[in-house]
């Protein structure tokens, strides 16, 4: 059974993409009989660019059946775009194409109805840990409790700007996660779980579209809520894209963490060296370069 992993991404986190699976490869143990597949989403047009940079960046190093690359695009359904193009009303395009592959992992299932248990991987975290200790965790997962994830300090109350409007869902609540690593088991999810995504969807709407801050990763928290298993913290130590400062006095050392994740704010190692383990994730760019 292959170790299934999944990213959905735009072509402005090409490069992060790249360092994300380069993290992977380099810190997992390699099985003849698991493979690595990695199920890569993509905007509609854009598959034969990201095959291509795979292909640069990987072909010669993982020959064979080790590690497969599989790239789909992914075409909101309409009643999720008509939600999306009002809630943010993005002018530029490319906004446009970054909000629906955020919301595009809620949509495994149909993307790629072959997978059962999957990994999901936000692009902006570098990976430390062999995925194949993570990915044995989903034997924790049932058909009521099919989605784990690190939980996280952040009070359910601050997703809302209205909390009374979502006062029964907020009593259920025992902890906010943070989703940008995910275990779940496709085959667990069925025609009531997106009932429930279009219930939030819906009430979102209802008011306006203000009701929900932090955009997808409310909508996760609400539908799982109270019933998500929760990952060791060590999986998604984050909050490394806040202020220097802030990231800072969450700092770690590197041995401590198996996925360091530069969520909470707009500093990515990227974009500059002062950011916090700018250097770590430099050091898990492809040679060559894309």
């Amino acid at each position: 059974m292959p170790v299934d992993i999944a990213l959905s991404i735009n072509r402005t986190l090409q490069v992060p993409l790249l360092v994300v699976i380069n993290s992977i490869l380099s810190n997992t143990t390699h099985q003849v009989d698991a493979p690595m597949r990695f199920n890569i989403v993509v905007p509609v047009g854009e598959s034969a660019f990201f095959e291509e940079k795979l292909e640069q960046a990987f072909a010669a190093k993982y020959e064979g059946d080790r590690v497969q690359f599989r790239v789909r695009e992914f075409t909101p359904p309409g009643y999720l775009k008509q939600y999306l193009d009002n809630k943010f009303q993005e002018k530029k395009l490319e906004r446009r194409l970054s909000r629906y592959m955020q919301y595009a992992r809620l949509f495994f299932k149909e993307i790629f109805p072959d997978v059962g248990r999957m990994i999901y991987f936000d692009a902006d975290i570098i990976v430390l840990g062999d995925v194949r200790s993570l990915f044995a965790k989903g034997d924790i997962l049932t058909p009521r409790s099919y989605l784990a994830a690190v939980p996280q300090f952040f009070p359910a109350i601050f997703y809302f700007s209205n909390p009374f409007k979502v006062f029964s869902d907020l009593r259920k609540f025992k902890s906010t996660f943070n989703s940008g690593v995910l275990l779940t088991d496709l085959s667990f999810w069925t025609a009531q779980t997106y009932d429930l995504l279009q219930h939030y969807l819906d009430l979102d709407k209802k008011n306006s579209y203000r009701l929900y801050h932090l955009g997808d990763e409310t909508i996760f928290n609400l539908m799982f809520k109270d019933t998500y298993r929760p990952l060791p913290p060590q999986w998604n130590c984050c909050g490394y894209g806040q202020s220097h400062w802030v990231a800072k006095l969450l700092g770690k050392r590197p041995k401590d963490m198996k996925v360091i994740h530069w969520s909470g704010g707009h500093h990515k190692p990227w974009q500059s060296e002062r950011v916090i383990y700018s250097d770590l994730w430099r050091s898990y760019l492809p040679t060559p370069q894309i």
